[in-house]
């Protein structure tokens, strides 16, 4: 028992450094990023970054499930009603009034490394050489022809799509269609504060290094996707490789340094590991 206990509180220790390293090494990384920008664009930016630091703190800080099962409950059973009822009722006299209370967001975030291609996951061309953001783009301005409505699209960014979002989105200016963006990261930190009670699911935080810069380095190294369910925090730097069905649980920090190589095998479950050093897995 005395031996369980030491074990747990030499572990609860571990996780508490290296929190407090992740946090210290965010730090960091907005300061640098800071000092490279102009004193205006400097003092925006910090406003922007002390949000994001009180976020990222309760994110290494609380723990536990981020929904609360047991206060799931089915909807209500005329909440959900079939097209043909909803057809036969027919539109109302107010459509178009109704319409011009009505905004489209869009989460416009995602890349598209995960399908094998480059850019703004929006962007892919899908149907007819039609990309989702044309598609959405084409829905709404139907509307607002139709009714004669004023139905705006706003696409929330992230870093990675801003640039590459707004030089495609000159192709719709004479569209009948309103569009606003902005950056997900630029959110008013007053209105991202969460109260004790709020539920506040998170992603896991990943960090991979050089060797993942380029989608066919990253399609190389991962035979699939891992799975992160249960992940906190993941740290990959150098030559490494993951197998097929490797699970990643809590805090994983794999590290091979300049000239070795890591390899990750199949099926792995990986929870609170550092793993360094040299681990090959040859075919024969």
């Amino acid at each position: 028992v005395v031996f369980a206990d030491l074990t747990r509180g030499a572990m609860t220790e571990f996780q508490e450094k290296l929190r407090q390293q992740h946090e210290e090494s965010m730090h960091r990384e907005l300061e640098a990023l800071l000092n490279t920008a102009n004193k205006a664009e400097a003092e925006i930016s910090r406003k922007d970054f002390n949000g994001f630091k009180d976020i990222f703190h309760r994110f290494l800080q609380v723990k536990g499930p981020s929904v609360d099962w047991a206060k799931i409950n089915r909807p209500p059973e005329d909440s959900v009603q079939p097209y043909e009822k909803i057809k036969a009722k027919g539109l109302p006299d107010n459509i178009s009034a109704c319409l011009n209370k009505l905004a489209v967001v869009k989460l416009n975030g995602g890349l598209g490394t995960s399908m094998g291609c480059k850019g703004p996951k929006s962007l892919i061309s899908v149907r007819n050489e039609n990309t989702f953001l044309d598609l959405t783009v084409q829905q709404i301005e139907h509307l607002n022809k139709t009714f004669s409505a004023d139905v705006p699209l706003v696409l929330m960014n992230s870093f990675n799509t801003d640039e590459d979002t707004k030089k495609i989105l000159q192709k719709y200016k004479h569209h009948r269609v309103n569009i606003h963006t902005f950056n997900q990261s630029s959110l008013d930190a007053g209105s991202l504060t969460m109260s004790k009670k709020r539920e506040f699911p998170t992603t896991p935080h990943v960090k991979l290094g050089s060797s993942f810069t380029k989608v066919q380095e990253f399609l190389t190294r991962f035979e699939s996707i891992p799975d992160m369910l249960e992940l906190d925090h993941l740290t990959v730097s150098g030559d490494v490789t993951f197998g097929k069905n490797v699970s990643l649980k809590g805090t994983v920090i794999i590290i091979a340094n300049h000239g070795d190589r890591i390899d990750i095998p199949a099926g792995a479950m990986l929870e609170n590991k550092i793993v360094s050093g040299n681990l090959r897995i040859l075919d024969h």
